[in-house]
């Protein structure tokens, strides 16, 4: 397997895992899919950190997260996607800041991980196994 080609496979493992991982959480988010929260609950834990939840907040961001989500599993728009997802991560992260490291403590460990990760695939971009690619291809209609 030449090194271009396994590039562009480990981006495509990347993208799905992020992608993939980021898109049914935020489902769970907007319709309570996945035993998720919902918007009643997501707004529940958007007050929890005592930021505002009136209505549509809650349904604007959990609507930009499965946007985001969908987009880098996708490889559509990706470098946009990964880097408002990596920045609704990160807020997060500096929200759980004063628990400390450790997730099981609910600190900063699991969404600085995936903050790096959405980073990573902003900064790499889709790679060949993408729509990003494809329409990006001389001969496709734009």
């Amino acid at each position: 397997m030449g090194s271009s080609h396994a590039l562009d496979v480990a981006l495509l493992m990347l993208r799905v895992a992020v992608g993939g991982f980021l898109l049914p959480h935020a489902l769970g988010k907007l319709f309570g899919w996945f035993n998720g929260p919902g918007l009643a609950g997501f707004a529940g834990e958007l007050r929890g950190f005592g930021l505002p939840a009136a209505a549509p907040l809650p349904l604007l961001l959990a609507g930009v997260q499965v946007l985001a989500g969908l987009s880098v599993l996708l490889g559509w728009q990706t470098h946009l996607a990964a880097l408002v997802g990596a920045a609704f991560i990160a807020f997060t992260a500096l929200l759980a800041l004063p628990r400390g490291w450790f997730w099981m403590r609910g600190g900063v460990e699991y969404p600085v991980m995936w903050t790096l990760l959405l980073l990573s695939v902003a900064l790499a971009g889709a790679g060949t196994f993408s729509l990003d690619s494809f329409l990006a291809s001389p001969g496709v209609p734009s």
